[in-house]
């Protein structure tokens, strides 16, 4: 089958209902555009999954079959209808969200809420107000059919969902065949893909000065396994980039003196933190009653790497993943909110979409080391808010990040 039921959503429902449910919540027709991008995909995947039971496309058939499908194709008459109108749509996708997500609709609501920064309420609304005109659609492209055409239109749409899900949903939601894929066609890199391959000397001093920086941890009882020895290096290094590299690796130790110190109260002590680092403006944030919360004030991770061009973390950002949790641990009032940004390289909607995920997956990552999910919120906001110029490397790299805001302390 060619029918792909998300396209024929966006063309024959979301710009109208956006138009008319905009001004009903009282809500910007771009944030209820961007959440009905997300929710439509989000209601679809969950018919996905209820349809890979017999009983369970039997009771969306139900469902579609009790709907007014001539009616439905009509959104601007429910909206000029009046309240009667309107609370009877309301009424009839509580009964779909109901069955379809049961006791996950609220979780489901808080995260496109988050990730669209709409009301609580307006999303839930929305979410009712989406539903029956999804079943409507389905409804047209299925009449006269058999139950088997309806499985497997159903099936055919798994890799359009999959595509437009953030991976925050689709753990929520437990969509086992709806990864998102972390091949990403988009240019966005990390820091570490502007190392160039073409010249020894651009790899080689890194990891000299690695080799440094390692020595000093381990006299402070953080030593590492060190893959390759100075011996293997030493070979193949003249007395010339010696020098070089010698004057690099004492230019660092400064940085060295400038570690934080310190003891969480409940006796873990922070690893790797630097004074200018994430570790020490959140807890000096914390702790300065003066301070107050605001929606203005970010932090930068300055050791996370992801994969490039995926929202796959690196083992090396564990460090100060554990070092946020034990944060978190230590000041229980304490709530965030996390942040995914990119430079402004390749299509917006790719970049759109990755931020999001790594958001999401910086906050999964957090909610595995034992931070309640409660205190956690995530959102992705792509190449909007940039810190720095794009028309740099520094600055592209500047703008790829991930923040996080405190919301309660």
């Amino acid at each position: 089958m060619s029918v792909n039921l998300l396209e024929l959503l966006k063309n024959q429902v979301s710009g109208q209902l956006a138009k008319h449910a905009s001004g009903f919540l009282g809500e910007s027709e771009f944030a209820v555009t961007s959440a009905l991008d997300i929710m439509m995909p989000t209601l679809l995947g969950s018919i996905i999954q209820k349809t890979s039971s017999s009983v369970g496309a039997r009771s969306i058939l139900e469902i579609i079959e009790k709907s007014d499908l001539d009616s439905l194709g009509d959104i601007a008459g429910f909206f000029g209808g009046g309240a009667s109108k309107i609370n009877v749509l309301l009424h009839s996708g509580g009964e779909i969200i109901e069955t379809l997500m049961g006791s996950k609709s609220k979780v489901i609501t808080d995260l496109i809420s988050n990730l669209n920064r709409m009301k609580s309420g307006s999303t839930s609304t929305l979410l009712k107000l989406a539903a029956p005109f999804l079943m409507a659609v389905i409804g047209t492209q299925i009449k006269g059919k058999s139950l088997s055409f309806f499985t497997e239109l159903m099936m055919d749409q798994r890799s359009a969902v999959k595509g437009a899900l953030p991976v925050g949903l689709v753990n929520s939601l437990n969509f086992a065949d709806f990864r998102v894929s972390t091949d990403v066609n988009t240019s966005i890199t990390t820091s570490v893909s502007s190392v160039k391959n073409n010249s020894w000397m651009k790899w080689i001093l890194p990891v000299l000065m690695g080799v440094a920086v390692l020595y000093w941890f381990g006299v402070k009882g953080y030593a590492k396994k060190v893959e390759e020895t100075t011996e293997d290096l030493t070979s193949e290094v003249d007395s010339t980039v010696m020098k070089t590299a010698t004057a690099a690796i004492d230019s660092i130790s400064p940085t060295i003196e400038k570690m934080f110190q310190y003891k969480l109260s409940s006796g873990f002590e922070l690893v790797g933190a630097t004074h200018d680092g994430i570790e020490s403006k959140i807890i000096a944030f914390i702790e300065d009653e003066s301070k107050a919360i605001d929606k203005t004030i970010w932090f930068n991770f300055d050791r996370l790497l992801f994969d490039i061009n995926t929202s796959t973390l690196q083992p090396s950002s564990q460090e100060q993943l554990k070092n946020i949790a034990q944060i978190l641990h230590a000041f229980p009032a304490v709530k965030l909110t996390i942040g995914g940004y990119t430079d402004n390289t390749g299509d917006s909607k790719a970049n759109q979409r990755l931020s999001t995920d790594r958001a999401f997956n910086v906050m999964n990552e957090l909610i595995k080391l034992g931070v309640d999910k409660f205190r956690l919120s995530a959102e992705g906001f792509g190449d909007k808010f940039p810190v720095a110029e794009n028309s740099t490397e520094e600055g592209r790299q500047r703008n790829r990040r991930i923040s996080v805001r405190l919301t309660e302390k």
